[in-house]
């Protein structure tokens, strides 16, 4: 096993409180304590299948393919929390929803929007919670404005029957928290701000709308059951009863860019893995990692790491697809796409900061697109 010096480096948002994380380094080799399984959505030939990666001799290996888990068409559009992803994609012009639960290895599979043409819709975000899913989409009325609406589908009767939330303005994305669903909308006609719409689940009627202004891209929960609403340059901390309002700025250049990653997850202490996007580096998308009780975001630079060889040669990375974090074993699991191969990806595994360590990789046929610790 081969071990390099810590990489990581720290950027620091604009906060109440200041915390100086520890740099110490550790080269004490490090033995695999618990046999995990790890689940892998993987893109390859333009469709989306799943794998379980195993590791009975402290070496990663791909176990089985996810027999229950059906082929998707790359254009889908997902959602995930610590256990769950779910997936709406068009097939043939018949619409789908994929609900698969990695703690259980279990799909939900069904048909949506029976009632309406799927390829003259888009949806713009989903979400979903242990009995529900809500489909976000827009379609154009013949001689009419743009009919915006939430549909809302119970997971009990296998979308059968629905609730539709009409809206005023474009849905952007949503989340639930605390029986209420918060959709973000753009006025992208007349003002180009944003706005969320916050309604009661047991009623389905509108509490309020919140006016946010521009920029406010991307929603998300942390493990407070909190709404963050993420702006390039701020994210805003919303409590989903009292809507009270916490704003975290960031100074320049420590934006944690939140809006760039494409797959995100919490772990069980609250700090988020995502993508960020990077400027003037190798490869402009890394995996990072942001802690929101201290503000502090960990950006793991291949550059700093991995020789020009090992990039380019040995692991070939293009760019980062996915992160997982297995917490059992304190192992990062990075996704990535090999360069000059769209089929081909492979996952890196270390040992997050301060005690960095690189673990081991395996090649994978397909990119990594969500990684699940079961």
């Amino acid at each position: 096993m081969k071990t390099y010096n810590i990489v990581a480096y720290f950027i620091m948002a604009l906060s109440f409180v200041a915390c100086e994380k520890s740099s110490e380094e550790s080269t004490e080799e490090i033995a695999i304590e618990a046999p995990t399984n790890y689940t892998v959505f993987l893109s390859s030939s333009n469709n989306l299948n799943a794998v379980v990666l195993g590791t009975p001799n402290d070496e990663l290996i791909v176990k089985n393919s996810v027999a229950s888990f059906s082929e998707i068409p790359s254009e889908y559009v997902k959602f995930r929390d610590s256990d769950e992803i779910s997936f709406y994609y068009t097939s043939n012009c018949q619409a789908n929803i994929e609900l698969y639960n990695a703690a259980n290895y279990t799909t939900n599979s069904f048909q949506v929007f029976q009632d309406l043409d799927p390829c003259a819709i888009e949806v713009t975000a989903i979400t979903h919670t242990a009995e529900l899913i809500f489909i976000a989409y827009e379609r154009e009325l013949l001689g009419k404005d743009m009919q915006n609406v939430v549909r809302i589908i119970s997971l009990n009767n296998s979308g059968e029957n629905h609730i539709d939330i009409s809206l005023d303005k474009k849905p952007v994305d949503l989340i639930t928290s605390s029986n209420r669903l918060f959709v973000l909308t753009l006025n992208e006609f007349v003002t180009d701000e944003y706005h969320l719409s916050v309604f009661d689940l047991n009623t389905t009627q509108q509490i309020v709308e919140l006016d946010l202004g521009y920029n406010a891209l991307k929603l998300f929960k942390n493990n407070s059951e909190q709404v963050l609403i993420s702006y390039p340059e701020l994210h805003t901390t919303l409590d989903p009863i009292s809507l009270d309002k916490t704003y975290t700025t960031y100074s320049e250049n420590t934006a944690p860019d939140f809006i760039t990653t494409k797959d995100s997850f919490l772990d069980s202490s609250g700090k988020m893995y995502f993508q960020k996007a990077m400027l003037n580096t190798e490869i402009d998308m890394v995996p990072a990692i942001y802690d929101f009780q201290t503000n502090n975001t960990v950006v793991y630079l291949f550059e700093n790491f991995l020789t020009e060889s090992d990039i380019n040669v040995k692991y070939r990375i293009a760019t980062t697809t996915s992160i997982g974090y297995d917490e059992q074993n304190n192992y990062m699991l990075i996704g990535y796409q090999k360069k000059g191969e769209v089929n081909k990806g492979g996952i890196l595994r270390i040992t997050p900061a301060p005690d960095f360590k690189i673990i081991d990789n395996i090649d994978l046929d397909g990119v990594p697109q969500t990684i699940f610790v079961n």
